[in-house]
């Protein structure tokens, strides 16, 4: 056995009492997240190869993987991490009916990254109530709209008349669902199922809001596309991009243990990629949700586009 894989033995030990009992207790919910930082550098060094990995993946069990969230995420039955149904999961904080690995799924749920995504729903519906409160009416464009639960709350809390939302999504099922969702608001919302890089607007929008997707690009086509997301927008209008920050405890557990990979930014990244997306630096703030861990990139649209 060698330093390195003598070193690992505690921390796989400990995954594994966790795992044979069907998942952790509250009081233990701090230290598995620090086993799980501590194998997520060891991979980050090489030290733990991708067979490795996989294999302490597979080792919650098919029954464990097929009935938790994070064996959702590690299996990605919709082809992509972060699907619509995971992410509405998290949003109405579901927990198995297994009660055998229950626990799993609350551990899951207590994590600051799943707290932040609700927190991210309750932004939204708070900043765009407030835009109305400034404005009257709004056209708004929500890109990556996943199962559009944020809508359904934000309209329930505003009511018809007041907010049209034109909301674009690649994925045909989560449009299905989501139009379930908001079967009551359907005349305010146009679904259009649609790759984001093929899309053009027919008109502009005075809030343009996507909170789930830039996370997932690298900084080459996050610019490019905060480029046309400006374009899409009224002058005075608001593009709104939510990312992941830097600050996100449970990172390593969403790595390793469902998969789960995103481009975490700091409020200076964002700005910095804004800028170079030919915005002006008086024309950026950034906001975070009560968790820290989501950042909104918040551009004001000025001038003739």
């Amino acid at each position: 056995m060698t330093a390195i894989e003598s070193q690992l033995v505690q921390p796989i030990e400990f995954l594994q009492k966790i795992v044979s009992k069907g998942g952790p207790e509250p009081h233990e919910y701090d230290q598995l997240t620090q086993i799980a930082d501590r194998l997520g550098r060891e991979h980050k060094a090489g030290n733990i190869s991708a067979i490795d990995l996989k294999l302490m993946q597979q080792g919650f069990g098919d029954e464990c993987l097929s009935a938790t969230l994070h064996g959702h995420s590690i299996r990605k039955p919709y082809g992509y991490a972060g699907d619509f149904m995971i992410i509405d999961k998290i949003y109405r904080e579901y927990i198995t009916p297994d009660g055998r690995f229950e626990k799993w799924d609350r551990f899951w749920q207590n994590c600051a990254a799943t707290r932040a995504v609700r927190n991210r729903k309750a932004y939204f519906v708070k900043t765009i109530a407030n835009c109305l409160e400034r404005k009257g009416r709004l056209d708004l464009l929500n890109v990556a709209s996943g199962p559009a639960r944020d809508l359904a709350d934000l309209y329930v809390r505003i009511g018809r008349g007041r907010v049209s939302t034109v909301s674009i999504e690649a994925d045909g099922r989560a449009i299905t669902y989501a139009k379930g969702l908001n079967s009551g608001f359907g005349e305010e919302i146009d679904f259009v199922e649609k790759n984001v890089f093929r899309y053009e607007p027919k008109d502009v929008f005075d809030v343009v809001w996507s909170a789930g997707l830039f996370d997932y690009f690298n900084d080459r086509v996050f610019v490019k596309m905060l480029r046309k997301f400006v374009s899409w927008t009224k002058p005075g209008g608001e593009v709104i991009i939510g990312n992941f920050g830097t600050y996100n405890p449970t990172r390593a557990f969403m790595e390793l243990f469902g998969d789960w990979y995103l481009h975490h930014r700091s409020a200076s990244q964002l700005t910095s990629l804004a800028v170079q997306a030919g915005v002006e630096k008086q024309n950026i703030r950034i906001e975070n949700e009560p968790e820290g861990v989501n950042l909104f990139l918040h551009v004001r649209v000025s001038g003739i586009q």
